[in-house]
């Protein structure tokens, strides 16, 4: 099948900014002058922009010559968004996702115990007390993300920090429905306790323990409220 013109452009574009030959922050040329050069219309001109901008390679504001950019880890999660809700509008989607969560958050609460610097426990402390003093749900849920996000940074992995972040995201609903199901603020904060706790303790099995306990709560009192 013949590539549509669009994709001819993206993908001579995409060749220049992979090979270096235009850099990071560098302007693209005028929209005027990509229809000249690929003899193209003005519309495959803007998908074949917009197109790269979803792969995190331009930046672009209305009004302004699009700027060459690198894609980031947070950038390749988003763009996957779109897939994953329609993945998890089954249940299996939604099991299969949890479970890898859990796999993954299991495994960042383990490095997060054994790598830890006093800087790395003085955050992740003032996001527990954050999560502690909140006053109503949506506050407690925003804090609630931002104390595992927390434990992902300690990692130092932007990748890990990137996909807890879209994991929470696309999970979020969670934390709304364990609460309809009985899950009470003091409940969650004990639970995030024993997992700051053995992280302090540096003790790695202790953290991953205490994280695979909250998760496995998490998602006992999803799917209570969901099949009740």
């Amino acid at each position: 099948m013949a590539r549509k013109k669009y994709q001819e452009i993206a993908e001579h574009l995409e060749l220049l900014i992979l090979s270096g030959r235009v850099k990071p922050g560098d302007r693209l040329p005028a929209e005027r002058q990509l229809m000249e050069q690929f003899n193209a219309g003005r519309s495959s001109v803007r998908e074949a922009l917009f197109a790269l901008q979803r792969q995190g390679l331009l930046t672009s504001r209305p009004g302004a010559v699009p700027r060459v950019s690198l894609p980031s880890a947070e950038v390749i999660f988003e763009e996957l968004s779109g897939v994953v809700r329609h993945y998890l509008s089954r249940p299996e989607g939604l099991r299969d996702l949890q479970d890898a969560r859990a796999l993954f958050e299991i495994g960042l609460a383990r490095r997060a115990a054994s790598i830890a610097t006093d800087a790395d426990i003085s955050a992740l402390s003032a996001a527990l007390e954050a999560n502690r003093s909140a006053g109503d749900l949506d506050t407690f849920a925003e804090t609630d993300v931002a104390f595992h996000l927390a434990i992902a940074r300690i990692s130092g992995n932007t990748v890990f920090e990137s996909l807890n972040k879209a994991l929470a995201g696309w999970l979020r609903d969670q934390r709304m429905r364990s609460a309809a199901a009985g899950a009470t603020f003091s409940d969650v904060v004990v639970q995030h306790q024993a997992i700051f706790d053995a992280i302090v303790a540096r003790d790695p099995e202790a953290a991953a323990e205490a994280m695979e306990d909250h998760l496995e709560e998490v998602a006992r009192l999803y799917w209570q409220a969901v099949l009740s």
